[in-house]
C-alpha cells in the first residue's frame, strides 16, 4: 500500500467493483460468508464469525484509508458490507435485473448490523476531515 513512487498521488480502495461482480465476493462476504444471511440481526445472539468479520472489515478499511493515498474510494454498498454481488443483465442470467441493484434498505434497518459498518465508514470520513491525513505529505 505504501510502495508507490514518492510524491505520486494515489487513490486507495479496499475493494474494487470487480470484487462485487458475479463470480467473486466482497470483503465482507469473504470474512462473514453464509452467516451474513442468518446472523446480521441485532436481535439475535452474538455470532463470533459476524463480530470478527465486522471488526476485521473496519480495520481493513481504516488501514486502507490512512495509508493508501491522497484519496479514498468506496464502491456502491461496500461501505456497509452489502452481502450480494452485482450481476448486470446479460444472456447468462436471462437478462435479469435482480442482482443489478443494491439493497440500501439493509443499512437503514436498525435491527440489522449493516448500520455498524456504515456508521464506521461515516465516522472514518469525518475523522479524516478533521485531521486531513489524505492531504498530508507522504513521509515514506
Amino acid at each position: 500500500m505504501i510502495n508507490r513512487r514518492h510524491g505520486e498521488k494515489a487513490i486507495a480502495y479496499a475493494e474494487c467493483h470487480d470484487q462485487a461482480l458475479v463470480g467473486d465476493k466482497t470483503i465482507s462476504f469473504w470474512l462473514m460468508d453464509k452467516d451474513m444471511y442468518t446472523h446480521m440481526s441485532t436481535l439475535s445472539p452474538p455470532n463470533l464469525t459476524i463480530d470478527r468479520g465486522i471488526a476485521l472489515h473496519k480495520m481493513i478499511r481504516f488501514i486502507t484509508h490512512t495509508l493508501g493515498g491522497e484519496g479514498y474510494l468506496n464502491f456502491i454498498g461496500n461501505e456497509f458490507g452489502h452481502p450480494e454481488w452485482l450481476d448486470f443483465p446479460r444472456a447468462g442470467n436471462n437478462n435479469s435485473y435482480y442482482y443489478a441493484r443494491r439493497q440500501w434498505n439493509l443499512v437503514d434497518d436498525r435491527t440489522l448490523k449493516y448500520q455498524y459498518l456504515n456508521n464506521w465508514d461515516r465516522s472514518m470520513n469525518q475523522l479524516e476531515e478533521k485531521y486531513g491525513w489524505l492531504s498530508s505529505p507522504q513521509v515514506i
